[in-house]
């Protein structure tokens, strides 16, 4: 028995006293938090105050008031009985390994189309592309490719079909694209594609938007801190987050007032296509559970936009019933994950193809054959 339990005995009783003070220092802060966002909803000076404090820091990430109070709370609206066409679109990836007998890289997006009230079958669409052998990334940058290719897929699919109904292309995450990490320095072309395919959306009134289920980002509170102190406070209790302040302010169905974003990322978009966000309330009465949703600011300043979005994804959040999540969003999953099996196949055909151009096929790496005589214990 390789984990001893004895040892755990005494730690692991000491980590639920330490959950249970957690939780306590939570809900304390979260009523700190939930008296400044309504004291501040009412301050006429507010953003004022926030542009001052951001001229002095204004690489500090948070969140940003918009025309509407930023306590507002929304109920949710009637989902209108017209066709809603939805793209959905999720992709998945083969990481490189250098102990498999060939390391290989390799990128699979699904974009599923669903017409609301239309009585069709969704369609789905999947593209898969092998990496080039002469320059696999590492696991890191690799996701950020896989993020850039579901925008472009999802922004060609969308070129492609009908316009005469509106149409929402959604992504699981969110819609920005962290270029601040040093596998990211040099890839210009890829931050260019990224932001053409947000651009594409735009020019065709097709609304983008980010589905972040169980966000644990906090730039509400980072506003909140900077408006109270000039700064935004980087020693929050650990898990401290936007979501503690909003459980406690939306009521099941509802959602926030849209917020707009202060970060340098952002700002080097567009104005049009800077990135606002709101929160939703999904859950059920006594178990709240938060989900954010990003969307450009042109979609923002449309009124009809976020209420229509926010009606869709509720509506598509039902249909999983007890686990609410977006259906659609669940159905690109399924159709873009590549299976142990499928990867074990690619890897199997191309050891095919090495034999037939005359190579000699590796084997796995002596770590990875120990590793496989332990197995499943």
């Amino acid at each position: 028995m390789p984990v001893n339990y004895e040892q755990l005995r005494t730690q692991l009783k000491n980590a639920g006293q330490t959950l249970r003070l957690r939780h306590d220092a939570f809900n304390r802060a979260a009523n700190q938090y939930e008296t400044e966002l309504r004291a501040e909803a009412e301050n006429a000076d507010l953003r004022e105050r926030i542009n001052a404090a951001l001229a002095e820091k204004p690489e500090t990430r948070c969140a940003l008031p918009r025309e509407e109070a930023i306590d507002t709370s929304h109920p949710l609206p009637p989902l209108p009985p017209v066709q809603i066409r939805l793209l959905a679109c999720d992709g998945s990836q083969i990481s490189p390994s250098r102990h498999d007998e060939i390391s290989f890289g390799l990128i699979n997006t699904a974009v599923v189309e669903l017409i609301i009230h239309s009585g069709q079958t969704p369609r789905i669409i999947t593209r898969t592309k092998l990496l080039p052998f002469d320059d696999l990334p590492s696991e890191n940058l690799l996701g950020v490719q896989r993020d850039a290719a579901e925008k472009r897929f999802l922004a060609e699919i969308a070129a492609q079909t009908a316009h005469d109904i509106t149409t929402f292309a959604l992504t699981d995450g969110p819609l920005e694209l962290f270029t601040d990490t040093p596998e990211m320095q040099g890839q210009d072309l890829l931050k260019a594609e990224y932001l053409e395919a947000l651009m594409e959306l735009a020019a065709h009134k097709i609304p983008a938007a980010g589905y972040i289920d169980r966000p644990r980002s906090d730039p509400v509170l980072r506003m909140l801190d900077l408006l109270r102190t000039g700064s935004a406070k980087e020693d929050k209790n650990p898990g401290a987050d936007d979501s503690m302040l909003f459980s406690r302010l939306l009521a099941p169905g509802e959602r926030s007032a849209v917020f707009g974003m202060n970060s340098r990322l952002n700002r080097d978009l567009g104005k049009d296509l800077r990135l606002c966000f709101f929160y939703m309330n999904i859950g059920r009465p006594g178990h709240p559970y938060i989900s954010r949703v990003e969307l450009p600011a042109w979609a923002a300043e449309e009124s009809f936009i976020p209420d229509l979005l926010h009606a869709v994804l509720m509506e598509q959040c039902r249909v999983l019933g007890g686990h609410p999540y977006p259906f659609i969003l669940h159905r690109a999953h399924e159709s873009a994950v590549v299976t142990f099996a499928e990867k074990e196949e690619i890897k199997t055909r191309l050891l095919r193809e090495m034999t037939t151009n005359g190579l000699t096929p590796p084997e796995k790496s002596n770590k990875q054959i120990a590793k496989d005589l332990i197995g499943d214990r």
